[in-house]
């Protein structure tokens, strides 16, 4: 259990809240536009997916199968992980959490 200390850090802890930049190659082609906006609000994952976002099951599987090799490359590249044991891991969390949605 974490002290009253570290827990007082993690409280003060303050993360910006400026947009993220934008990806590389994005500006440049004029058919990009943003898919997906990502947001911690009160322990919850809160979105927005852009309206215009055409498609059927498959593509956003497809999506979420992309966002979730970023991340595990992010992750690893941060930590200095193996890639595939950190996608070992994320994989193992996603199916955990997958069979325990309440929301629906």
């Amino acid at each position: 259990m974490a002290s009253r200390a570290a827990r007082g850090k993690d409280k003060d802890r303050i993360l910006a809240r400026e947009a993220l930049a934008i990806p590389e190659g994005a500006q440049e082609d004029p058919a990009s536009f943003e898919l997906l906006r990502l947001w911690a609000v009160d322990r919850s994952l809160s979105m927005t997916v852009c309206p215009c976002i055409e498609g059927g099951p498959t593509d956003f599987g497809t999506l979420l199968a992309d966002l979730f090799s970023h991340a595990c490359e992010r992750y690893a590249l941060r930590t200095g992980e193996a890639e595939s044991d950190v996608r070992a891991s994320m994989f193992l969390a996603f199916a955990c959490r997958f069979g325990d949605l309440t929301r629906m």
